[in-house]
């Protein structure tokens, strides 16, 4: 079987782009020729993964787009044109039984373009911001309906299968994403002191993941710690900005890191840092889910639903979801001081997974079976 995935890839950071590059993986493995077409390689500097990459399988290749167009009024970066013209390109070369397509918007798009130019089904699956900001708002409602509408089958959750049943009856529930258990497990590295660390984007809006206030809680506390905050985006100056203004000392700033590289750099942390409270948009967390998988404590607020997770693996809550009031800095400080002073030199829980990365796999090949 050949399938075409287009979607984002590193070196863009993000979700979708690791899940993106954890399937593909996964799939040419099993012997499925594998066609990645991405606009990975124009990803503004802010998102982009600089950190070292691995030599991907060899059934599985990675076409970018042409790097430069013409400049044009009205100017734009014509990422759908671009994307269907490399797609028709891979398509027609490799001879390719299906599209799989990895959030909306241009993704999807794009895919149902290929597939009424040349007939080869696809497949269209979502990420948590496309819903929230164009299908759930009512942006491009006629184009998208058409994107939906047309794919041989949607992939989506429990959580987001209503928004798609009056449009297509096609629907396949999936977990969002599965961590491959060969690389993320709970290792038996042993630390002096804890490591906390938040990992993700560091948005214009970066008050939304609640890092002011991981800023105003972590200067108070006394406890041998490290804090690791491995993030960039079009925030991170103002972020960093607010962390020189503020008492802030045991802190280190670290850049991206490859999808590939994140097994390594969870065995050096004890502790991760999420939060949902202030987000609007309230969604799965690919590194929640890798943590998990690797026995790592998460430290978190009332709002977050651990539920999203707990479908795929046992997880004790009161070991592994640590809950603080974020609204009220010295009950968290309290509460972190005496995590630190109550650490033993690891944090890790087992991990008991009840989903395997195997399984994942094969289930997305059994869409692609019924679809041809």
């Amino acid at each position: 079987m050949r399938v075409c995935i287009i979607s984002k890839f590193p070196p863009i950071q993000g979700g979708i782009s690791s899940k993106t590059y954890w399937l593909a993986r996964g799939l040419a493995e099993k012997g499925i020729e594998v066609h990645v077409v991405t606009n990975a390689d124009c990803v503004e500097k802010e998102y982009r993964i600089e950190d070292d990459s691995p030599e991907p399988p060899p059934n599985l290749t990675v076409h970018n787009i042409i790097p430069d167009i013409p400049w044009h009024i009205p100017n734009s970066e014509l990422y759908v044109p671009r994307l269907l013209d490399k797609a028709l390109e891979v398509v027609n070369k490799n001879k390719i039984d299906v599209i799989d397509t990895n959030y909306l918007i241009p993704y999807g798009i794009v895919g149902y373009l290929v597939s009424t130019i040349t007939g080869i089904p696809y497949v269209v699956r979502h990420g948590g911001s496309d819903l929230a900001k164009f299908l759930k708002a009512g942006m491009f409602t006629n184009l998208l309906e058409k994107v939906i509408q047309n794919a041989a089958a949607v992939i989506t959750d429990e959580k987001n299968k209503a928004l798609f049943e009056g449009i297509n009856p096609n629907i396949t529930i999936l977990p969002r994403y599965i961590p491959d258990e060969r690389f993320f497990f709970p290792s038996s590295v042993s630390h002096k002191m804890p490591t906390f660390a938040y990992i993700g984007k560091i948005n214009h809006y970066w008050k939304y993941k609640s890092l002011d206030k991981i800023a105003d809680i972590f200067t108070k506390i006394e406890e041998d710690h490290s804090l690791l905050l491995v993030g960039q985006g079009n925030g991170f100056p103002k972020f960093k900005e607010y962390i020189e203004n503020s008492d802030l000392k045991k802190c280190e700033l670290k850049n991206f890191v490859h999808p590939a590289n994140m097994p390594s750099l969870l065995e050096q942390i004890d502790y991760l840092l999420y939060f949902s409270q202030d987000s609007p948009i309230k969604d799965f967390s690919n590194t929640v889910c890798e943590a998990l998988w690797s026995g790592i404590p998460v430290i978190t607020d009332e709002t977050f639903d651990v539920t999203d997770y707990t479908r795929f693996i046992n997880v004790v809550q009161e070991e592994q979801i640590l809950r603080l009031d974020l609204d009220n800095t010295k009950s968290a400080q309290n509460k972190l001081n005496m995590i630190i002073r109550e650490f033993s030199g690891s944090s890790r829980c087992p991990a008991m997974i009840n989903y395997s990365f195997d399984r994942y796999v094969e289930e997305n090949l059994k869409i692609y079976r019924n679809v041809q």
